[in-house]
């Protein structure tokens, strides 16, 4: 698939729309528990989305794009209270970083079910990505060997979020592929809230939930951008899908990404920069980019 104008405008909004929606959630995961948080904002973006939708189509979507919904909304609610949880846990400039394990999973994946084997270039990026991986946790303090970084429970939130993300990127493409249309981010949201509110109402939580919203009331406008640009960053994705190549979405994504976590990471949480993460986060978006073949 070429890349149009539309497209590259199109990954380029979405791609800084995620990394400020990212940013925007680690703020708020202060105040508000991270499950809480995931739900609030999913409650609060779908009818937003689906607002959208409406300008754009009637409703529907087509059944043979239902079965990848249903999983990629599976997927999508367990990702999100882990990545919430993660940003809480560690620093930003740190975790963001670790998704650039997103490109080498899809790879794999499309290589076990699709038989698409990777080439010499994504063999290349993949070593990349793990040297990079690796230089930005040397400077972020003590390195204790790989099995002390595993055993940092960030790191591994975030190892498991960047798998479960890869999936459910397949997921929705296969959708796309399958004529969902401007409906399919709102009812996957939708999807994503219920599941998630379902969960915490089995666990007994509603009232601690409802207690929960307290601290988004009191911040409206962080909040209020928080659920604008995560639907707007969803939306421009779902429609990038349709004009621009998967993997140049996401090297443009996973780049855009690990830049701005070290910048906001830097200049808004107040988190250390030096040369080493600079050059750690090179290394990465060299690696993402040949591991999705772009070059």
């Amino acid at each position: 698939m070429p890349i149009t104008g539309i497209g590259l405008a199109l990954t380029l909004v979405g791609a800084l729309a995620w990394a400020l929606f990212d940013a925007l959630r680690k703020r708020l995961a202060r105040e508000v528990s991270p499950v809480y948080l995931g739900l609030l904002l999913s409650l609060i973006q779908a009818p937003l989305l689906a607002l959208w939708a409406a300008t754009r189509e009637p409703f529907g979507l087509p059944a043979a794009c239902l079965g990848p919904l249903a999983a990629s909304a599976v997927l999508n609610g367990v990702a999100v209270v882990l990545f919430l949880d993660a940003l809480r846990l560690a620093p930003m400039s740190l975790l963001i970083p670790l998704l650039s394990f997103t490109p080498v999973i899809s790879t794999t994946l499309a290589w076990l079910f699709r038989g698409q084997a990777p080439g010499l270039a994504q063999y290349a990026g993949a070593a990349l990505v793990m040297l990079g991986a690796g230089v930005l946790r040397l400077g972020s303090g003590p390195w204790g060997g790989l099995g002390s970084t595993l055993r940092e429970p960030g790191v591994r939130r975030m190892l498991i979020v960047a798998f479960l993300w890869s999936c459910t990127s397949v997921l929705d493409q296969t959708a796309v592929n399958r004529g969902a249309g401007a409906w399919y981010a709102s009812v996957v949201t939708t999807a994503v809230a219920v599941l998630m509110l379902l969960w915490t109402a089995l666990r007994g939580q509603v009232r601690a939930f409802l207690q929960a919203a307290r601290p988004l009331a009191s911040r409206p406008l962080l909040a209020g951008l928080a659920v604008v640009i995560g639907a707007e960053a969803l939306a421009v994705q779902i429609e990038a899908f349709r004009v621009a190549p998967v993997g140049f979405i996401e090297v443009v994504k996973r780049g855009t990404g690990m830049a701005s976590a070290v910048l906001l990471g830097r200049f808004v949480f107040g988190e250390p920069l030096n040369g080493r993460k600079l050059a750690a986060v090179a290394l990465l978006t060299l690696g993402v980019a040949l591991v999705v073949g772009l070059r």
